[in-house]
């Protein structure tokens, strides 16, 4: 993510020194090896009318196994699923229409580890392919049942450009999913801009310390998510802590460094 500066010409000799003093600004980079991302867990169980349904916390959708196209949180996003055999699920996921990733996850012989493998493209371009291995953690026959991810990877560089104003407002962008959000740290709700940005999702930060921010993540009103960015006292690196609402003890924590 990145903060860019917007504010009026006035103001600009004043934004000019909050930039050259705020330790924030700058571009990061993810530290996969500081980071951890495993912990967080998965259902996947039947409806009554015999549709799956994958929960995770306060999201989830349905479908079926059946290659037709099912939405995803709103109707651009779409997932179609087809079971080639007792072990294997693939799921291809579609954004109006165009393929943006295509899903193979495998069940051991034993039925306790689900591998999945996603391979897909990055709204500029780049393509990323990531793995997951997954422990089951409560009871269930074939890929039904609740997961619990041990094991993860994933070859997306994770740059994040980061800068804020004197008047209070901040922006991130991502420049490999070219999502964009300019937001006021004052717990103000914002939409962000990206090619691919779910229908009815808002962000709000709200700038709690000198070196902590806080924020939520809103879909169609309701809160999703909870989390916050810390700097480290030598302000060359800081973690952005998350977890579901509901899912509180299973957090994930991303380190990111300096780099310019």
């Amino acid at each position: 993510m990145k903060k860019l500066l917007a504010c009026a010409f006035a103001l600009a000799l004043a934004s000019t020194t909050a930039f050259a003093a705020s330790p924030w600004d700058g571009t990061w980079k993810l530290d996969r090896s500081k980071s951890h991302f495993t912990g967080a867990s998965f259902t996947y169980s039947k409806t009554a009318d015999g549709k799956w349904k994958l929960t995770n916390g306060p999201i989830s959708f349905e479908f079926a196994p059946d290659g037709k196209p099912y939405p995803i949180l709103d109707a651009d996003h779409t997932i179609t699923v087809t079971l080639p055999d007792a072990h294997t699920m693939k799921s291809v996921s579609q954004f109006k229409g165009k393929t943006t990733a295509t899903s193979v996850d495998t069940l051991s012989a034993d039925g306790n580890t689900l591998t999945d493998v996603t391979t897909g493209t990055h709204e500029d371009g780049s393509a990323y392919t990531s793995t997951e291995t997954d422990a089951r953690s409560a009871p269930g026959e074939g890929f039904l049942g609740t997961w619990t991810s041990t094991k993860a990877s994933n070859n997306t560089p994770g740059v994040s450009v980061i800068s804020t104003s004197a008047d209070g407002t901040a922006t991130f962008v991502d420049p490999t999913s070219q999502f964009s959000l300019t937001v006021k740290l004052d717990g103000t709700p914002a939409k962000a801009v990206s090619p691919q940005m779910t229908e009815g999702v808002t962000f709000s930060y709200k700038k709690t310390s000198a070196t902590r921010l806080d924020y939520s993540v809103m879909l169609k009103g309701s809160k999703v998510l909870d989390g916050y960015m810390e700097l480290a006292k030598n302000g060359k690196t800081y973690q952005d802590v998350s977890w579901l609402i509901g899912k509180e003890s299973e957090k994930t924590t991303a380190v990111y460094s300096k780099v310019e």
